[in-house]
This record gives C-alpha cells, structure tokens and sequence, in this order.
C-alpha cells in the first residue's frame, strides 16, 4: 500500500480468530515483515456480553472506574455515603486501588455485579 509518494507498507493477512464472547475476532496480520494482532469487532456475530454503560462526567453522582481492572464494589444500594469515602476497589496488574465517592449520597444504583472487568470510565455506581 502506497500511503505517499516514497512511503509505501507491505500489508499481509495470515490468520483470523474465532469470536470471543464480545464478537471480537484477532486479525494477525504482517505490516512491513512484522506479525502484529489486531483486534476487530465482528458486526456479523452477536454479542453475548452487554456494553457497558459509561459515567457521564456532567453528573457528580455518577462514580467512574479510573481505569482498565477487575472492581469489587463495597457497598450496597441504599447506604448512604460521604465524599471521599471507599465505595469500590479496582484491581489491576496485581495492584489495588481505592475509588471513593466524589459526592455525599446514598448508592441509588450499582451498575456491576460482584467482582467485574471493567474498562476506564465505566460506570461504576450512581449516588442520589
């Protein structure tokens, strides 16, 4: 593939996973002698697994994971918390770090169940 005048990459498939249960598949693929994976959503496949739903930062009681990680939350619907205070842990490459509260309130609703995989600015809970 020419991308301009004196710069051209030499592209060439070699393989395609299977779905994951996302309805992702793993492309590998040579681009200028070197084997590089490529995730890519499948449209054609259905996806066992929800989206998850995103914090909207425009809403103070809306509780964000930070980053990519495993979360447990510590509280449960109906508690009433303080602003800074622990309402979940998120654990990633073996290290744990505490998400607090951004607000007073009490959890209206925990948007995971137990022990989830989550990306960064999933929504973790919602304070009332």
């Amino acid at each position: 593939v020419t991308i301009e005048e004196g710069k051209t990459i030499i592209l060439g498939l070699q393989a395609i996973s299977a779905p994951d249960e996302r309805g992702y598949r793993t492309v590998m693929a040579t681009i200028n002698g070197q084997l590089r994976p490529i995730s890519v959503r499948d449209r054609a496949v259905a996806s066992e697994v929800a989206a998850a739903e995103k914090a909207d930062t425009s809403k103070p009681g809306h509780v964000a994971a930070p980053f990519q990680g495993a979360v447990t939350t510590v509280v449960a619907v109906g508690d009433t918390v303080t602003a800074g205070e622990v309402v979940a842990t998120i654990e990633a490459m073996k290290m744990e770090a505490s998400i607090t509260a951004p607000v007073d309130g009490t959890v209206e609703r925990l948007a995971i169940n137990g022990t989830q995989g989550v990306d960064g600015g999933d929504l973790v809970l919602v304070l009332a």
